[in-house]
């Protein structure tokens, strides 16, 4: 599961990683920080061509305006909210790092900061699609993809986010890529070496069940 990350790295740094040229006007409201479900964030796609976006973190879910915000690697291909996007709308969603939760005591969650030891970027693999917002206006949205967590990840959750290694990235943009390579890309294990380490106690930051749809019994 993967509910929050971080990035501060600023829109030139991150043009320059991904080979962007385009910048969507709407991403002058990026302010660097923690960023959590239902907020806006920057995702890297292509369309005509390799673009910067601003998109909202979740599809909407059901009538009770739940959203979901993660999709398992194992079934995007299936499962009728995420097929369509995971052939032909596939981003990525930049992070310095993310944050995952370990149980340590009874009713005691420690929240813990994880991030590539060799890089300061990291590409979590997300699709995205064209969805509404409250007042009916087009808005894009994104999911992020989690899959079985690596070693180093694994001591402290069993599921993290899809990462998308450098020689990946063309092939994960490109809506042209066929759905074998995609398979193999979820499949995947990146051999990274992560920075794993502990943040203050995170009790007043609990992930409550039900917060976002079925993401505690999903993923």
């Amino acid at each position: 599961m993967c509910v929050r990350f971080f990035l501060e790295s600023g829109v030139e740094e991150l043009m320059r990683n991904y080979k962007v040229k385009t910048v969507d006007e709407k991403v002058s409201g990026y302010s660097a920080g923690n960023f959590y479900p239902a907020q806006n964030a920057i995702v890297v796609l292509e369309d005509k061509s390799r673009v910067i976006m601003f998109a909202k973190w979740g599809f909407n879910y059901d009538s009770k305006k739940k959203i979901i915000v993660n999709a398992r690697a194992e079934t995007i291909l299936d499962r009728p909210l995420f097929k369509d996007a995971a052939r032909y709308a596939r981003c990525i969603v930049p992070a310095n790092w993310f944050y995952e939760w370990k149980a340590e005591g009874a009713g005691k969650k420690v929240r813990y900061r994880i991030g590539l030891q060799d890089a300061s970027i990291m590409s979590l693999g997300g699709l995205y699609k064209l969805s509404f917002d409250k007042d009916l206006g087009p808005q894009l949205a994104f999911v992020i993809i989690t899959t079985d967590a690596e070693e180093g990840v694994r001591e402290v959750h069993p599921r993290m986010p899809l990462i998308i290694k450098e020689e990946w990235v063309d092939m994960w943009l490109s809506k042209d890529t066929p759905v074998e390579l995609v398979e193999e890309i979820l499949r995947a294990k990146t051999g990274a070496k992560f920075t794993v380490e502990k943040c203050e106690d995170a009790a007043s930051n609990k992930i409550k069940e039900g917060m976002y749809g079925e993401q505690m019994s999903m993923f």
